[in-house]
């Protein structure tokens, strides 16, 4: 009971209020700080909430595959079990909040694609090669849910977890190595942030959206910590009521 009291006080009860005043802040940045675009007007505002989501999943992408990588390279270790656990939980949180936020970024570029380039999906390298690591990550966790605690069904997972790593560089490098249409605002000499107003818009949706994206993985991360230790304590209990 004392352990379960414990997990649950891990929530953080305060962040939430602070999550709430930076999405209030940056929607504040966005809508009435940021100027209005000239050439593409009011939806360049969707920018913002856009690009910083794609970050974040990017980011979570390679660190679901690092510590998929990790979790195979101790899983044998038995001297280092709990760190393999605490790999594999962190991986699978990584994985629930990428997907989260890549499923944000391939709502919110067509919604922005429509305007720029006519038409809200083109195929072009960069949308084609996000949807498809999206899959890729989809695709792990339905492994995970499927197999359960199963260590056969975790070590496929983590597979398809390192394929991801790659994807993600492809995404990076797509316009460059293959063209399209794809703007490289931020990245790679961009230069479509004019400086001021823009620029720190953009940095203060950068830091709420990072933030956001953290606390959500920590609680992703308690709640599988919670799920383990009921299921030990159910087996403990199992092999107590068998002993007696």
């Amino acid at each position: 009971m004392s352990q379960t009291t414990s997990q649950i006080r891990t929530r953080i009860p305060w962040m939430p209020l602070v999550l709430g005043a930076g999405i209030l802040t940056m929607l504040y940045f966005v809508f009435f700080i940021a100027p209005r675009e000239i050439e593409m007007g009011q939806v360049q505002r969707i920018f913002y909430m856009h690009v910083s989501c794609a970050f974040s999943a990017l980011l979570l992408y390679i660190g679901t595959a690092i510590l998929s990588i990790g979790y195979l390279v101790t899983l044998r270790m038995t001297s280092l079990r709990v760190i393999n656990r605490t790999l594999d939980r962190l991986a699978v949180s990584f994985a629930e909040v990428a997907v989260l936020f890549g499923t944000i970024v391939l709502v919110t570029g067509p919604l922005w694609a429509k305007p720029a380039w006519g038409e809200y999906w083109t195929w072009e390298p960069r949308l084609t090669l996000m949807l498809l690591t999206q899959f890729l990550f989809i695709g792990y966790l339905v492994l995970r849910a499927y197999g359960g605690n199963d260590g056969v069904g975790k070590r496929l997972a983590a597979g398809v977890a390192i394929i991801g790593g790659p994807a993600v560089y492809l995404i990076h490098v797509a316009v460059r190595l293959w063209g399209g249409n794809h703007p490289t605002v931020v990245t790679e000499g961009g230069g479509g942030l004019e400086p001021g107003a823009m620029q720190n818009t953009f940095w203060v949706s950068l830091a709420v959206i990072f933030s956001f994206v953290t606390y959500l993985v920590y609680m992703r991360y308690q709640r599988h910590r919670l799920a383990e230790e009921l299921d030990d304590a159910f087996l403990e209990l199992s092999d107590l009521e068998e002993a007696a």
